[in-house]
């Protein structure tokens, strides 16, 4: 046992004396940091630049109606007071020009796109004139409205006009009808749904009211959690396949063998590489429980939370890091191991295609077995534990204890492979060859 430690406090701490790990350390809060201050620099940086737009009115009265709702736009929405008092623009300013059309309706969008092209527009509109027609709308090739811009992903102004020209027109449609449009607004308003939790009992008898869902809780939460514990799986293993690889390579396991047992070396490095991940986790769930605080939710994840998911992750670990070192310890070089790891990755991979069907039903029966199912424990059941409602609690326990088995079938298959493999050289791997190590003597 002192000589597995011994190797785990080597591995550790070579680990986290390396350039690579020492930046990505003190590297993350200032990304999380320079994440926030970002989102709010760049929600203030707004393109002011005048869009200039030619329209072409085929109904004749939409353009009166265009200009007098622009002036209103430009009061209400293009400028704000600043804190020293002053207008300050913070929307870019539309300026429409009404085209009159003298010939061909062809010629006219040629004109005009030639106009954009050298910058003189930015874009111009066509309304057709069976725009109150409804039984003539985007027929036979007509558009009723066409906006033809060289910036399609400017999205404000053909947005605007859309809502704008579809208020006037619909007033118009009501007005021709004879109909009271304010009545018909008022008796066909929706109905909104709120969605809320359950009403609940305190211990004292007093009764707390349903709270409005919050969907950074019940979306954004466990999809972070389950991601954030794959990432950090899928950062670890790889390496230390690499790691077993590249010692091997350069005879340094053979060196290492002759002080300690192959199993005490396979064990070493699986412990190390879970402290180096638990070191980096730490980080990284102090800052989730920052960006918590900070967004005011982080009295809605119970401390428990954390401890499952650091127990998940030490299973995944020494799960996937055992069968990745193994894979390490076979091949003789970089090409070798790259063929065989892709099963590998495929089995870390493969439950992230069901995570839709979790998230719509967490508790269902399907998703119940998926967790349960050792391979895929870790991600599924920590994606349903930061589910609301969450899993039953012998679920968890049930999932930890089949995983937890799993995990020590692996390590002991690792291990027998291990032993073979770490001084074998010359030899093309096989799934078959490695099945044949697991029962040999």
């Amino acid at each position: 046992m002192n000589k597995i430690f011994a190797v785990a406090k080597a591995e550790y701490g070579i680990a986290i004396r390396s350039k690579a790990f020492l930046i990505g350390f003190f590297l993350t809060p200032l990304l999380i940091a320079g994440a926030l201050f970002a989102q709010k620099f760049i929600g203030q940086q707004v393109d002011i630049t005048d869009r200039k737009c030619a329209i072409v009115d085929r109904s004749g009265f939409l353009y009166a109606i265009l200009e007098a709702a622009n002036t209103e736009r430009e009061k209400s929405n293009v400028f704000e007071l600043s804190e020293d008092g002053t207008q300050k623009q913070v929307r870019p300013r539309f300026f429409f020009e009404k085209y009159s059309e003298t010939g061909d309706p062809k010629q006219t969008e040629i004109e005009l796109s030639q106009r954009v092209e050298q910058g003189e527009l930015f874009a111009y509109l066509v309304i057709d004139k069976n725009i109150l027609d409804t039984e003539k709308i985007d027929t036979n090739g007509v558009h009723t409205l066409a906006y033809h811009s060289e910036t399609p992903t400017f999205e404000e102004l053909p947005k605007w006009f859309r809502k704008t020209i579809n208020q006037a027109v619909l007033s118009r449609r009501f007005e021709n009808a004879q109909v009271d449009r304010n009545l018909v607004k008022q008796l066909s308003q929706p109905i909104g749904l709120t969605s809320l939790g359950l009403v609940k009992i305190s211990a004292d008898g007093t009764l707390q009211e349903a709270k409005k869902d919050n969907e950074i809780v019940t979306k954004v939460i466990p999809l972070a959690s389950m991601m954030l514990l794959y990432i950090l799986v899928m950062t670890a293993v790889p390496t230390l396949l690499n790691q077993v690889l590249e010692e091997k390579m350069q005879k340094i396991s053979e060196i290492l063998v002759s002080s300690v047992s192959p199993f005490q070396l396979l064990m070493g490095k699986l412990i190390g590489t879970v402290a180096v991940t638990l070191t980096l986790s730490s980080l990284y769930l102090a800052s989730a429980y920052y960006l918590t605080s900070h967004f005011g939710i982080a009295e809605t994840i119970e401390p428990s939370f954390y401890a499952w998911f650091l127990l998940l992750l030490i299973l995944a670990l020494f799960m996937f890091g055992s069968i990745f070192s193994a894979i390490g310890a076979v091949c003789s070089e970089i090409k070798d191991s790259q063929s065989l790891m892709m099963p590998a990755v495929m089995i870390i991979v493969i439950p992230l295609f069901f995570v839709g069907a979790v998230i719509e039903s967490p508790n269902s029966l399907f998703a119940t077995a998926l967790s349960l199912f050792p391979p895929s424990t870790p991600t599924i059941m920590m994606l349903r534990i930061a589910l609301p409602p969450g899993p039953a609690l012998w679920q968890i326990l049930l999932s930890i204890l089949l995983t937890g088995l799993f995990t020590i079938l692996c390590v002991a298959v690792a291990g027998k492979i291990f032993r073979i493999g770490i001084l074998s050289q010359g030899q093309t791997p096989s799934y078959a060859r490695l099945l044949k190590w697991v029962f040999s003597k």
